[in-house]
């Protein structure tokens, strides 16, 4: 049985990782230059997480 969704998801996984030449760290690199492009605020959980275990 096929699942169009997944292969759909995939299809999609695969085109982003052909422009980045299936490079892992050229992808990572242009996930953070649009981050910082896009003035979103962005939480970092693992910080909070952190200071919140320090203080029980």
């Amino acid at each position: 049985m096929k699942d169009e969704i997944i292969q759909e998801v995939w299809k999609a996984k695969d085109a982003i990782s052909a422009e980045h030449n299936h490079d892992v760290r050229r992808l990572v690199e242009s996930l953070r230059a649009k981050d910082k492009s896009s003035g979103a605020l962005v939480v970092d959980l693992h910080a909070r997480l952190h200071t919140n275990s320090r203080t029980r």
